[in-house]
């Protein structure tokens, strides 16, 4: 019977030691799980220091505004009134100049005669050209 008591003592102390770790653990697993829940430490703060955060987003603002600051468009010198009206003029031509030039490439692709104004324009470019 002697025997059995320093082994009961033993195995006592064991188990005082593990429930010690477990509790030790528990509380490591606790604090460990705080410094890792973002979200919850971020709540906790804003609600404790809001003045900080609002002054912290002001100055982060003002910041990235300074620094993703667009320079001012330099201004174009003004044109006189012909040169405007030349391009104005430009600009509504070229839809028309477009849609022509489109059929007339399509007649020549098809085979079809070219219209005698564009046959003796064509023929002046190119010399061997001939209208049919």
């Amino acid at each position: 019977m002697d025997r059995k008591s320093p082994d009961s003592r033993e195995i006592q102390r064991l188990i005082e030691l593990s429930a010690d770790a477990r509790a030790c653990l528990r509380g490591e697993v606790c604090a460990l799980r705080r410094r890792l829940d973002v979200p919850a430490r971020l709540r906790d703060s804003l609600q404790h220091h809001p003045a900080s955060w609002l002054f912290g987003s002001l100055a982060s603002g003002l910041a990235a505004s300074w620094v993703f600051r667009r320079k001012p468009p330099t201004p174009k010198p003004a044109r006189a009134i012909p040169a405007k009206m030349l391009g104005v003029a430009w600009r509504a031509s070229q839809p028309l100049v477009k849609i022509w030039l489109g059929n007339q490439v399509k007649n020549w692709l098809a085979g079809q005669p070219l219209p005698e104004p564009a046959s003796r324009w064509l023929s002046r470019l190119s010399p061997t050209f001939k209208s049919r």
